[in-house]
């Protein structure tokens, strides 16, 4: 009997542990998404194509984007993702101040005139093609007037211009 319950306990803490789990809504899967509070399938699908066309979450506020998430989906959210590396989600400041190297330019931001791929990796929502796209852009067309001018570059919106403009630079 005492075999029994041991072996039940067990299997509940075994299957109550990915629930105990902080989910990294930047890299989590359909199936993974959808163990979160008020995140069906529909949500999941859409949390993901927004993060293909956009680029990683730099904060949990960015969810708010999504199609379907709204705030009381974001209140439940919090506690319970994460922004990959450990980074919790539930403080923004912390994901967007952790994305740009000090060394890059004055104050700590990232000059998208002036950046190298590498550093305009750093900022939140750019991976290496849009890094590249960022290059190819202000070659092609000229230096950037504002960090809101970023939202010219191919593949880059509204969401990912607001997640770089605390990091960005144009001096």
């Amino acid at each position: 009997m005492l075999r029994l319950v041991t072996l039940l306990l067990l299997g509940m803490l075994f299957f109550a542990a990915p629930a105990l789990a902080a989910v990294d809504i930047n890299s989590a899967g359909q199936s993974e998404l959808e163990t979160l509070p008020g995140i069906g399938p529909s949500k999941a699908a859409a949390i993901i194509d927004f993060r293909s066309q956009n680029g990683p979450f730099a904060s949990v506020d960015a969810l708010d984007d999504v199609p379907g998430i709204g705030p009381a989906t974001l209140a439940n959210l919090r506690s319970q993702v994460t922004l990959g590396d450990g980074v919790a989600a539930s403080s923004p400041a912390t994901a967007t101040e952790s994305a740009a190297p000090a060394s890059s330019s004055s104050a700590g931001r990232i000059n998208l005139n002036t950046a190298s791929q590498g550093e305009l990796e750093a900022l939140p929502g750019i991976g290496p093609s849009k890094a590249q796209a960022i290059i190819e852009h202000r070659t092609e067309y000229g230096l950037f007037g504002s960090c809101a001018d970023i939202q010219a570059v191919t593949g880059i919106g509204p969401a990912t211009a607001t997640a770089v403009e605390p990091v960005c630079t144009v001096d």
